[in-house]
């Protein structure tokens, strides 16, 4: 039996919906033209889920649309989903079970969750609200491993010493006490950088903690330095280098040589490559320097293997 690839496929998130899929639909035809495996929805941006519930009709719509373009799909759920906020846990349950339904619709098996987040302190609440996280994630993946999908939680990063997420050493160890066969972890690796930055952490350790769970993968450059000047445009942004960027593959600083083969990722895993559509322009040289990072990835797993 031939084993299975570190990495199965390589695409694009789909980044800048406006609840325009003739928009989404024009953009799956380019990845697929240009020679993408999968693609990212970023169904959190496109107007399927209302008060809780799946717009069905519109949904149905977006089903057809995937199904000609012969891409494999992965979901990116909302970004404001927080299982720590305790006072409106319900609600970001019922939009969990919504996103994966759609998420098993378009044939896709993985969902992108973001980890919980505090945004002020009660540090004493701390490991009642990871437990409360953890809770809530496998009431969810429960129904999701009925659909056939996982949860892949995503590593985040914060601006503010008051704020708390998880980074990729705390996510490692969530995971393992969560230990639910319907949930592993997306690294994105610019999230790690100025995470790792900003609590003066190692970069490659902290990502060795948590590859085992890794089941997903965000590829994007930084240069990992948190936002410090004022900015008042994106312009100004890659001007001074400064937050999560979004960059195309090595246009930033991240050692995606030497850091990859450091990282035994589960087989099967999909790698993305989030670009927001002024970057556009370049996908098709960012394909075949992500071709080149999973290359990587295989090489490092058959030593590893020998």
């Amino acid at each position: 039996m031939q084993e299975q690839a570190i990495v199965k496929g390589i695409g694009f998130a789909t980044h800048g919906g406006s609840g325009d899929l003739d928009g989404l639909d024009a953009l799956l035809g380019r990845m697929a033209d240009i020679g993408a495996t999968h693609a990212e929805l970023s169904l959190n941006q496109e107007d399927l889920v209302l008060n809780g519930r799946v717009l069905w009709p519109r949904a149905r719509r977006l089903e057809r649309i995937c199904a000609r373009r012969g891409l494999g799909y992965t979901v990116h759920g909302p970004i404001c989903m927080n299982f720590m906020d305790e006072a409106r846990l319900e609600r970001h349950q019922a939009v969990a079970r919504a996103f994966i339904d759609l998420t098993a619709l378009v044939g896709a098996d993985v969902l992108v969750h973001h980890g919980g987040r505090i945004a002020a302190a009660p540090w004493p609440e701390l490991e009642r609200l990871l437990d409360l996280e953890r809770r809530a994630l496998a009431e969810a993946a429960d129904y999701a491993e009925r659909k056939g999908v996982r949860l892949a939680v995503e590593n985040l990063f914060v601006e503010d010493p008051a704020q708390f997420a998880c980074d990729p050493v705390q996510l490692a160890d969530h995971l393992a006490r969560l230990d639910h066969p319907a949930v592993c972890a997306t690294l994105d690796f610019s999230h790690a950088y100025l995470m790792c930055t900003w609590k003066g952490l190692s970069y490659a350790e902290t990502l060795e903690a948590l590859a085992p769970w890794v089941g997903h993968l965000h590829v994007h450059d930084s240069f990992g330095r948190p936002p410090g000047i004022q900015t008042y445009a994106t312009a100004e942004r890659l001007a001074y280098g400064q937050g999560d960027l979004h960059l195309p593959l090595g246009w930033g600083d991240i050692p995606w040589d030497t850091l990859l083969p450091r990282l035994p990722i589960r087989p099967g895993t999909v790698m993305i490559v989030e670009l927001p559509p002024r970057w556009h322009a370049e996908m098709p040289e960012t394909l075949a320097t992500a071709r080149r990072h999973a290359g990587l990835l295989e090489e490092a797993h058959r030593r590893r293997a020998a």
